[in-house]
């Protein structure tokens, strides 16, 4: 028993000492008086011991168990070292957490948050706000920068995507993705997402472009930068002189960034002419073809169209319209800066039983004609979509689809105006060859042996020439499977019809290669110059060359999606240093596994 807790068994009497302490005291068991001193209170603990055995060991044992247990103490006070590995296993986790989903770094301050840590680990210490954004997240993203550094330094060529954005908040923002093939894999990386300040024209564009491959160099590796069709854009990575002629053709008039100034024609002067080849995003071109047909319609198709828009902006503010359509999927609205959004709204209506969308009470209905007319168009557009979609994708070889999805979509829509440059461009000549599944199916036979002598001057130009009359010869390739896409194609590229165009046996790389039968459209190109690199270790060269080309801007542009999201209203002090770092970590996540 304590002092304290024996004193509570004795009422202490008035003529009490207190300068002394000497004291007496009643038990309030037993109305025993009991001589003692305050100040040292083991006569009342023998007092008790003597007539109250039983409550002096009930008091004891109640004390022991209220009193916390030493190892429950060490648990709760002891935490990891910053240096214990599990506390850097959890803070990069973290940190990727933070990242991968687009939170705020507050996160870190939420009650809520910091007892789900605890329970999880009582011994993790938990970063402050200040110490993630000023220290973690630099060191985290400087070893993911690291980490591409040295992928792109491995590498042979690099292709980059180019493109500037404004957020809400109307801050510019310049983008650069690099793509490659390392290993026999597609690879893509994100280079930087910084904030861009001035106006963007082409002379500050290429200034800002200049200075970020400088901090990369991959100056001599880059073979080719996609951006879109804007004039700022195209101007920027032109040698000066060489500008094309229909920049403001092909012009998009939904372009909010393109901000070009008298002064850039001046500016070019002073351009290096050492530039990379500039390729314009063939999913941006599709696109202004595309708005091309449209405004080529009859009146009365446009019109058709308009009164479905007016339905799905009825529907979409009407509760009662909404509620009747429940049990239909949600009508699709239209983007002015995306065609296959009005491809999609017109699906969506057509997707909505006749009878139903009648019930509808609104002045504006569709007839059966008329919906006849809508699924007509979306027929027509439907290729442009699919082209769109697998030109878009980053996981596999693009640039080598240009070509043949011109020529095939050539047979439904005139697109020379728009197209033509893509078939005139060596880098996309090369790829549709070097690309198993097609060779020279795509070709004319009158174009046949001009496009062969082309193979064979880019192969010179950079390797030496390797015969294979010694080389083994490996199976059979299987034939193409036809897909109704590139239907209009010959099913393959036969060795007969090579031979009697160009006269000669096959006794090169470029011969050998040609002569063989196509793959299956669902192989992968690059899987396949994997296999056949000592059979052709030249062509394999120029293929990895080509076929790493992404043939839209579509990879940067996602990037700024990702962007628009973490520039959410409630995120308005995101510093621009602290948003390049994450921005970093969030879109090369793949590439640090």
């Amino acid at each position: 028993m304590t002092s304290n807790s024996v004193l509570k068994h004795f009422e202490i009497l008035k003529d009490s000492d207190s300068d002394s302490g000497k004291c007496k005291a009643k038990c309030v068991h037993c109305s025993s008086i009991i001589s003692a001193n305050l100040k040292v209170t083991s006569n009342f603990v023998t007092h008790m011991k003597r007539k109250h055995r039983d409550i002096y060991i009930t008091d004891n044992e109640k004390r022991v168990q209220e009193q916390p247990k030493m190892s429950e103490f060490m648990k709760k006070k002891v935490k990891y070292a910053s240096t214990d590995q599990r506390q850097i296993q959890l803070t990069d986790a973290l940190i990727k957490f933070i990242a991968g989903d687009l939170l705020p770094l507050s996160i870190v301050e939420s009650e809520d948050f910091r007892n789900l840590m605890e329970t999880a680990d009582p011994k993790y210490q938990m970063p402050s706000r200040k110490y993630l954004s000023s220290k973690l997240l630099l060191e985290n993203s400087a070893e993911v920068r690291n980490n591409i550094m040295h992928q792109m330094k491995l590498a042979e060529n690099i292709c980059l995507t180019v493109d500037i954005w404004s957020s809400r908040q109307m801050r510019g923002y310049s983008g650069i993705t690099g793509h490659f093939i390392l290993d026999w894999t597609l690879r893509s990386v994100m280079i930087c997402c910084k904030r861009f300040c001035g106006k963007h024209t082409a002379e500050n564009i290429r200034n800002e472009y200049e200075e970020i491959i400088a901090s990369f160099d991959i100056a001599k590796k880059i073979v080719a930068i996609v951006s879109d069709n804007a004039s700022n854009m195209v101007m920027a990575f032109s040698i000066p002189g060489y500008e094309d002629e229909d920049i403001s053709q092909d012009q998009d008039s939904d372009e909010s960034d393109n901000e070009v100034s008298s002064s850039d024609q001046e500016a070019d002067s002073d351009f290096d002419i050492c530039l990379p080849q500039h390729v314009r995003c063939y999913a941006h071109s599709l696109q202004l073809v595309v708005k091309d047909g449209l405004k080529e319609c009859s009146t009365h198709l446009k019109t058709i169209v308009n009164k479905a828009s007016q339905i799905v902006n009825y529907v979409r503010k009407s509760v009662n319209a909404s509620d009747l359509l429940e049990d239909c999927n949600r009508l699709q609205a239209a983007n002015v800066t995306r065609w296959n959004s009005q491809l999609h709204m017109l699906r969506s209506v057509l997707n909505v039983p006749e009878d139903k969308l009648n019930k509808i009470d609104y002045k504006v209905k569709l007839s059966s004609y008329e919906r006849k007319l809508l699924q007509e168009l979306c027929n027509i557009l439907e290729p442009f979509e699919k082209a769109t979609l697998l030109v878009q994708s980053e996981n596999s070889a693009s640039a080598s689809l240009a070509i043949p999805f011109k020529n095939d979509i050539h047979f439904k829509h005139s697109i020379h105006s728009r197209l033509s440059v893509y078939g005139n461009d060596d880098s996309f000549t090369i790829a549709a060859i070097l690309d198993p599944r097609f060779k020279l199916r795509w070709c004319e036979n009158e174009k046949v042996t001009k496009i062969i002598d082309l193979l064979k001057e880019k192969n010179n130009q950079i390797y030496a020439p390797v015969s294979l009359d010694d080389n083994p010869v490996s199976p059979p390739c299987k034939k193409v499977k036809q897909d109704d896409f590139f239907s209009f194609m010959p099913s393959t590229s036969t060795p007969s019809r090579q031979r009697h165009i160009s006269g000669k046996s096959a006794n090169t790389e470029e011969d050998e290669y040609l002569d063989e039968p196509c793959i299956l459209m669902s192989e992968n190109p690059i899987l396949y110059w994997q296999n056949n690199t000592c059979r052709f270790p030249n062509l394999a060269k120029l293929a990895c060359q080509v076929l790493c080309i992404p043939a839209t801007s579509a990879p940067v542009e996602r990037m700024f999606s990702v962007a628009g999201k973490t520039f959410r209203p409630d995120r308005c002090r995101l510093g621009d240093k602290t948003f390049e770092n994450l921005m970093m970590i969030k879109c090369n996540a793949k590439n640090m596994s």
